[in-house]
């Protein structure tokens, strides 16, 4: 029994008939273009004559025909596939081809063709070949550029759903460890969870109303770093865990994607805590400049025999790799150190 193929939408054929008729009517209006300026360069007065329309018109035909054979064989068959020189050995072929049409077609063939006009071939074969080289350049640029503006689009949809998916894994996963400091207090039923609950709400409204946004003020983000370390400060003991925050220069109205420093705040600490090494030490330091921010932030780690698997890292450092190569590439430098006692990472960004 033959194979069962499943109907087309109707939504789908009518894409495609739109899709027909759009083109159709682009190179329509390009060689509509291309046959008005070949008109005022062959007019023999100051007025189109009707001889002048028939002439152009034949002159038109070797380089529709020239244009479309580099559009639907040469292109496709040597140049998406990065095979330049034979391209440029087709171009130049086509070239000579359409240029020798042209030439005998107004010196030998036209009379046979239109016995009741006198045309003569005006152009030597290399000033033809001008002609449909120029077309053959032309096509193949405006073939290129139509395909490279497809590739940014989808290369910027593609980045825009990434960068969706990738925030909205951050912020449960910060929720979560904000979720749990709360928790942690209310055991012990101190009198600072009122504060850490505020705290917690000030988070909750940054990264509620705020994240959706492709930037924020950097202030507000350096904001809720602070609140996210102040409630740190409430579950640990400052006996056994140093824990500093510095923050310096002006950062006016300068911008970033916000939630992009928070995951490696949100590191140290569960990294830092999880050692095992007393002291534990956890600094946070950011350095502002014009159009420039450095961010560092240490913090203390287990001997490497103790670490977890590669496997079972958590997703927050991974994903803001992915978000910084998205949103600055060619802006940012991230380095991360690890030390037998500690763990190091330093991002400079270009605002």
């Amino acid at each position: 029994m033959g194979r069962n193929r499943q109907p087309r939408s109707v939504g789908s054929s009518l894409t495609d008939l739109m899709l027909f008729r759009r083109r159709w009517w682009q190179h329509l209006l390009f060689w509509g273009v291309v046959m008005v300026i070949l008109l005022s360069i062959f007019k023999t007065s100051g007025t189109i004559e009707k001889i002048d329309v028939i002439y152009t018109m034949l002159f038109l035909i070797p380089l529709v025909a020239v244009a479309y054979l580099n559009l639907y064989l040469a292109i496709p068959a040597f140049l998406r596939k990065e095979r330049y020189l034979m391209y440029t050995l087709a171009v130049l072929l086509l070239a000579g081809l359409g240029a020798a049409w042209l030439f005998f077609l107004f010196d030998r063939w036209i009379d046979f063709l239109l016995p009741g006009y006198y045309f003569i071939a005006y152009y030597t074969i290399p000033q033809l070949m001008i002609f449909t080289g120029t077309l053959i350049l032309l096509t193949t640029l405006i073939k290129l550029s139509r395909s490279w503006f497809l590739v940014l689009r989808v290369e910027r949809l593609t980045a825009g759903q990434q960068l969706r998916v990738l925030q909205s894994q951050i912020n449960p996963h910060f929720l979560l460890n904000s979720l749990q400091t709360l928790y942690a207090l209310s055991l012990e039923h101190s009198v600072r969870t009122p504060e850490a609950i505020l705290q917690l709400s000030d988070i909750l409204k940054y990264t509620l109303y705020e994240t959706d946004q492709p930037r924020v003020k950097l202030e507000k983000e350096i904001d809720m770093i602070r609140d996210y370390v102040e409630m740190y400060r409430y579950r640990i003991d400052p006996q056994r865990v140093r824990l500093l925050l510095s923050v310096t220069g002006d950062w006016g109205e300068e911008e970033i994607a916000p939630m992009l420093l928070i995951p490696f705040v949100e590191n140290a600490f569960k990294h830092g805590l999880q050692s095992g090494r007393s002291p534990v030490e956890i600094s946070v330091s950011l350095r502002l400049e014009p159009g420039a921010l450095t961010f560092r932030v240490e913090n203390s780690a287990a001997p490497e025999s103790k670490e977890k698997k590669p496997g079972s890292k958590g997703i927050g450092i991974d994903n803001t790799r992915h978000r910084l190569e998205l949103l600055y590439p060619g802006k940012h430098h991230l380095q991360i150190q690890r030390e037998p006692d500690r763990f190091r990472v330093e991002l400079e960004l270009k605002l």
